[in-house]
């Protein structure tokens, strides 16, 4: 057994007259946590790091979806304002299959319940 630690010493380079098995072990199997730990931390770090770019792509596809659409009703709006009649239909219909003209910017307030809306069935 003397003899194998001799030779870890002369593996690791240290001199196994002047540091024990114990510590020699204890100092290994510290050195097994630490970077363990530090194997866990980088892979929190790596992940996080992914999470942030995921959330920054999808905010920028978000924004430039809205510029789009945006810009479509701008668009819609000018063309209105011109008074130019070509392309209306065309205008209307990608507005009607995109369903941008069913989108209501107001928030609808839901009804109390046991209300009716028709005077008549009161």
């Amino acid at each position: 057994m003397t003899k194998l630690y001799e030779n870890l010493g002369e593996y690791f380079t240290f001199d196994p007259k002047a540091i024990s098995i114990e510590e020699f072990f204890g100092d290994l199997s510290n050195f097994r946590t630490l970077f363990l730990e530090a194997l866990r931390e980088n892979n929190k770090r790596r992940e996080l790091e992914e999470k942030t770019k995921r959330a920054k792509l999808a905010k920028e596809k978000a924004e430039r979806e809205r510029l789009e659409r945006q810009k479509k009703k701008q668009q819609l709006i000018d063309m209105n304002k011109e008074g130019d009649e070509t392309g209306v239909m065309d205008s209307l219909l990608e507005a009607l299959q995109s369903g941008a003209a069913f989108r209501d910017r107001r928030k609808r307030t839901p009804r109390p319940q046991g209300l009716c809306s028709y005077p008549e069935q009161l």
